[in-house]
């Protein structure tokens, strides 16, 4: 049974050093970008979604205390999750639509928030299911040399986070400083995004 209520609302989180990458070569998040004032900016986000949708490697590390609903985007095999109501929904999108997987959690899904890493970035940037909003915060004087980038196109193609944004039709919104070091500029498409329940 399909349970989205309404258009459904997806919003990224993304906390990237000043060379757009989110994690450091061997893929793990460094002390450097992190910050209270952009940690509480995400955990509200994440307190205000239905949902909160990461990849397998982030679920695996990634503590859940609160008990948020997650679905985890994974292309391994991986088997069911067990329950009438489950907390965690493996998600392979070869397979399975965002609104079949969003409905084995057996309650109404009117907002995603995605958290990452890369692949989960990437997949939400176009198509049917796009951002309604894309948070982007940056780290100043942070730099993170090979490590994983925040879209896959700048590491392909040479490109800046802000400019992938740009080519897949999301306009800035104003800068917000969060702390001495951390801000975050909003991304939102251009043409409203409507019929995302569908």
């Amino acid at each position: 049974m399909n349970r989205l209520t309404g258009a459904l609302r997806i919003e990224g989180y993304a906390v990237v050093s000043e060379d757009d990458r989110i994690a450091d070569v061997a893929g793990d998040m460094p002390p450097s970008l992190k910050s209270d004032a952009e940690w509480d900016f995400f955990q509200a986000g994440l307190d205000a979604a239905d949902v909160t949708v990461l990849g397998r490697r982030s679920h695996d590390v990634t503590p859940n205390p609160k008990q948020r609903r997650r679905l985890v985007m994974s292309k391994a095999p991986r088997p069911p999750c067990s329950g009438t109501m489950p907390q965690t929904v493996a998600w392979n999108p070869d397979r399975m639509a965002l609104v079949d997987a969003l409905a084995s959690f057996g309650r109404p899904v009117a907002h995603l928030a995605v958290a990452g890493g890369q692949g989960i970035f990437d997949h939400f940037l176009q198509g049917p299911h796009r951002y309604s909003a894309f948070h982007l915060s940056r780290m100043r004087g942070v730099s993170l040399p090979g490590g994983i980038a925040v879209f896959g196109d700048i590491g392909r193609m040479g490109l800046s986070a802000e400019t992938v944004l740009q080519r897949a039709g999301y306009v800035p919104g104003p800068l917000r400083q969060l702390d001495r070091l951390a801000h975050v500029v909003t991304w939102t498409p251009h043409l409203p995004v409507t019929g995302q329940a569908s």
